[in-house]
């Protein structure tokens, strides 16, 4: 029976392994329309990790990860680290590791429709010509009112009287391309553990983690419409003293009030354009704390295990702000002293710089000791 147990778990050890490369060939561009509202996906997340003994209770640990978004459909991660640990006493054991991980960002796609001034037009009565002026407020400018019309004095004396403006409305879809981004982090760790009754083992780890994202360009495209329309010959009558002082001022109230005896609009335009924006780098800094429930007896093969972590960032101007958390419950087999398979289920929410997610995750693990 025992057998019959190993061959079963290795089988599906094997397959989730193979996941990795089949989420690569089916990588896509499709992804999740770029909004506030939070978004849910299953994922498999799997890891190797091989750990040497050493001299004087230290341990050196290598591992490797992988993870998918929906499901097998998308890569998401990969990540590769390396790790000291020491273990002074029973229930005392501190660690340091740098992770070198690529994270992999789906396309995202968002629409734009907005209204702009591009100018406001105003003739100039000394000589004539005609000048626009943008943004909305007229520069140096003093309110003049001469036989029922608004004059504009600049700080010159010339006297502007307003005409009209120009609007153009766009319309637009916005698609930032998938790509993927490195990040580097370093961790410290301190962790103490207990063991109650003989056969539940209760572990508390604090890790302060940093992670540094270099700077990354990613290519953008954007196509539409956009419309523009010239509103000409104000009237007025309905205006009074403070409402073209107001409209001096920009107030978009004041350019409510204004009929015009005509306009002139222009047929929608197609816009492409092809774009490239530099994501910024930033220094991230974190601190989780994990609280570990295993029960293990002596004699089992079989060691379940329930545990929550919380990702804080710990930047004050943040309010130490709740960035993850992640709930967890699985089981670890011992196939023998040196080998060990995992398979749990991950709860993970997460909401930070890189989006609001729910994730449901398959996890499962393969380690080595030597």
């Amino acid at each position: 029976m025992k057998n019959y147990i190993r061959y079963a778990l290795c089988t599906l050890f094997v397959w989730l392994l193979a996941q990795p490369f089949y989420a690569q060939t089916q990588d896509t561009e499709t992804g999740y329309t770029s909004d506030e509202s939070t978004q849910t996906t299953g994922a498999v997340w799997t890891e190797l990790g091989a750990t040497k003994v050493l001299p004087y209770n230290l341990s050196l640990g290598l591992d490797v990860g992988f993870r998918s978004n929906d499901w097998f459909n998308e890569a998401s991660r990969w990540d590769i680290g390396l790790g000291l640990s020491w273990k002074p006493t029973k229930h005392w054991k501190f660690g340091v590791g740098y992770t070198l991980l690529f994270k992999h960002y789906p396309q995202e796609v968002g629409t734009k429709n907005e209204t702009e001034i591009s100018s406001y037009s105003y003739k100039n009565t000394s000589n004539g010509d005609e000048d626009s002026f943008k943004p909305t407020t007229f520069p140096g400018a003093t309110y003049d009112d001469d036989e029922e019309e608004a004059f504009y004095t600049a700080a010159d004396g010339t006297k502007y009287r307003y005409l009209g403006y120009k609007e153009r409305y766009k319309d637009y879809t916005r698609t930032t391309h998938a790509y993927w981004r490195a990040k580097h982090r370093i961790s410290f760790d301190a962790a103490y553990t207990y063991k109650f009754w003989k056969w539940l083992r209760v572990s508390l780890r604090e890790r302060y983690q940093l992670t540094f994202v270099p700077s990354k360009t990613v290519n953008r495209t954007r196509t539409g419409t956009k419309t523009d329309t010239e509103y000409t010959s104000p009237e007025y009558e309905a205006l009074t003293p403070s409402d073209l002082e107001a409209l001096a001022r920009g107030d978009m109230d004041a350019w409510s009030k204004i009929t015009y005896e005509d306009s002139d609009s222009e047929a929608p335009k197609d816009a492409y354009e092809e774009s490239v924006k530099e994501k910024s780098s930033k220094t991230l800094h974190t601190l989780r704390s994990r609280l570990t429930l295993e029960v293990d007896k002596k004699g089992w093969r079989w060691t379940p295990y329930l545990y929550v972590e919380t990702f804080n960032d710990m930047d004050m101007s943040n309010n130490f702000h709740l960035d993850k958390l992640r709930l967890s419950a699985g089981v670890d087999y011992a196939l023998s002293g040196s080998h060990k398979l995992s398979l749990g289920y991950v709860f993970n929410h997460e909401n930070d710089d890189d989006g609001d997610m729910n994730i449901h995750a398959i996890c499962v693990g393969y380690k080595f000791k030597f």
